[in-house]
């Protein structure tokens, strides 16, 4: 494991108060207990900590002040903060700074490890009670380009029934998958109140635990500048402190591509958002549209978002701002694609509704939005047996001239394409006798239709049931058939 020179760091405030609310003050704790001499108990690594990339990454939500003076830990001086960041490595307080720590966490206020500040107070009896977790090796740079998936959910879909119904984290919620180039450690969890917010090659990345009445969350992520420029890697951090200071976390999808169809609509989304506290009480406003001669977002109170197009496609965004009955605010910037109806993919348009016959499980991973969500990473499998559909409403009826399907491994050998113009009486417009999985383009000369169902009557494998990526469909507004619901 090599670890870069050390920085020397002197005292930083750096202070910004937003329309005059006084933002949570965190204290990050920085150096390297093996400086300037080595400590026989550990290995002769050093680190960069980029302290100053921390402090711009959460710009805007903490005031921030760092030190590598541990006479900090003291119960008066550690009253001013919220939170306690650790971004250093082997450093070993003394028994009083130590216990001045935890009765900081355990009467109501957050811990924070970054990278290998997961390395410090190794020196503490009490270490894996406080941390819940220990460094077991690493760290690892192959792969060296990973996915980080922001999820407490097993990834082979079937929940543990001692695990049944645990909500996902905020954190994870407010936070898209993404890929980096970073280190990875491994971790051995030390407590069954482990809460896993973010994984990569199936090991936990982010987690926090509860430590009395307080919070200790760990982000072993960022290595370097290159690591802490990722923006997955920034929106990790930047949630993390903004949950355990008691910030509010926007979350949800972005929305789906918007077809000129409609000009109004009236439930385009529910906005929600969420913080540690029992006692939320959340207000929202949008601040900002950037594309007002393409669309208008508006919001009640409550989040709920009308949007209103002019009827001319483009690209914009709007930025929402919930703010907590304690005055502490957060933004998040949503992304709005308006298209002529008929363009592209119309099976993916905001508003469409995909139904099932059966689904594996339970899990969201076997959904069948993810059918229509244009990610190809996605997919719908079915319950086991030879005959399972899936449809897809369109919202109004289309001169649809082809269909694309992109199945998975379990994939169809017969199946049959019906289409609808109300859901009731079926017409079969594609009838596939000799499938052989991968990706499959139907040509539907054009056919008018609001429902199109797939039927599989007939699997590859016996041993699953189907599973499809993704359903596209592509066409034109069938004339006539005006706006939705004729």
């Amino acid at each position: 494991m090599t670890f870069r020179s050390v920085i020397s760091v002197v005292l930083i405030f750096f202070s910004i108060v937003c329309e005059g609310q006084e933002l949570p003050r965190v204290l990050i704790i920085t150096g390297n207990g093996n400086d300037p001499y080595q400590k026989k108990e550990y290995p002769p690594w050093i680190h960069e900590f980029q302290n100053d990339k921390v402090i711009e990454i959460l710009q805007g939500i903490a005031t921030v002040e760092v030190s590598d003076d541990l006479s900090v830990l003291h119960p008066d001086r550690l009253a001013a903060f919220d939170l306690v960041i650790s971004n250093s490595i082997f450093l070993t307080p003394t028994e009083e700074q130590l216990n001045a720590l935890y009765e900081f966490v355990a009467n109501g206020k957050a811990y924070f490890t970054i990278h290998c500040g997961i390395l410090s107070l190794l020196n503490w009896d009490r270490y894996e009670e406080f941390m819940g977790a220990i460094f077991i090796g690493g760290p690892a740079t192959v792969p060296e380009r990973f996915k980080v998936s922001t999820t407490n959910m097993e990834f082979w879909g079937y929940t543990y029934p001692f695990r049944k119904n645990r909500p996902e984290h905020p954190v994870s919620l407010a936070t898209d998958d993404f890929f980096t180039k970073d280190e990875l450690y491994f971790i051995e969890p030390k407590t069954r109140d482990f809460h896993v917010i973010a994984r990569a090659e199936n090991h936990p990345v982010m987690w926090w635990h509860p430590v009395g009445r307080g919070k200790v969350m760990s982000l072993t992520l960022g290595h370097d500048e290159e690591a802490k420029n990722n923006p997955g890697y920034q929106a990790l951090l930047r949630h993390g402190v903004q949950w355990l200071t008691g910030m509010p976390l926007i979350y949800g999808a972005q929305p789906r591509k918007v077809s000129t169809r409609q000009l109004t609509y009236d439930d385009f989304m529910t906005l929600k958002a969420a913080t540690h506290l029992e006692d939320s009480d959340i207000r929202f406003e949008i601040i900002e549209n950037s594309k007002s001669e393409v669309f208008e977002a508006e919001t009640t109170p409550s989040g709920k978002v009308t949007l209103r197009l002019t009827g001319k496609p483009g690209k914009g965004t709007f930025v929402v701002k919930a703010t907590e009955k304690n005055g502490f605010s957060s933004t998040k910037e949503y992304r709005v694609e308006v298209v002529k109806d008929g363009t592209g993919n119309i099976a993916s348009y905001h508003g469409n509704t995909a139904t099932i016959s059966s689904a594996e499980n339970e899990s969201p991973m076997f959904h069948a939005d993810n059918l229509i969500d244009e990610d190809p990473t996605t997919r719908w499998s079915s319950a086991p047996g030879d005959t399972a559909w899936i449809a897809v409403d369109l919202q109004q009826v289309y001169a649809v001239r082809k269909l694309v399907l992109s199945w998975e491994g379990a994939s169809a050998k017969e199946y049959s394409v019906l289409a609808s113009r109300d859901g009731k009486a079926w017409n079969t417009v594609a009838t596939v006798s000799d499938g052989d999985g991968d990706r499959d383009e139907l040509s539907l000369d054009s056919t008018p239709m609001r429902y199109v169902k797939v039927l599989a009557t007939k699997r590859v494998n016996e041993r699953w049931g189907y599973s499809l990526f993704e359903v596209e469909a592509y066409g034109a507004p069938a004339d006539g058939s005006g706006l939705i619901g004729d």
